[in-house]
């Protein structure tokens, strides 16, 4: 069974000179298609930005859950004394 190859914009077609009919321009075609395309540029700046405020927020929250942290130390150091007064009157 002969397999039939469609020929593609990269085939390079010689004649009896040994020159090629491929351009340039066919060379450059799918590069200005990909360039010149802006279909998915809205959903990928989203995707930026949702990015930028997840790192943002890990950053923020990683601060304050130090400070939390530091807040319930300090209130547990404060209260010791009277939880222990309190056991032994």
């Amino acid at each position: 069974m002969a397999m039939n190859f469609r020929p593609g914009i990269f085939d390079r077609r010689t004649d009896h000179r040994g020159t090629s009919d491929f351009t340039l321009e066919q060379a450059l075609a799918p590069w200005q298609v990909l360039i010149s395309d802006t279909r998915g540029a809205t959903a990928i700046e989203y995707g930026l930005l949702a990015g930028l405020i997840a790192v943002g927020l890990a950053g923020g929250l990683g601060a304050l859950a130090d400070l939390v942290n530091l807040l319930f130390d300090l209130i547990g150091d404060e209260t010791a004394g009277v939880t222990n007064s309190m056991a032994h009157p």
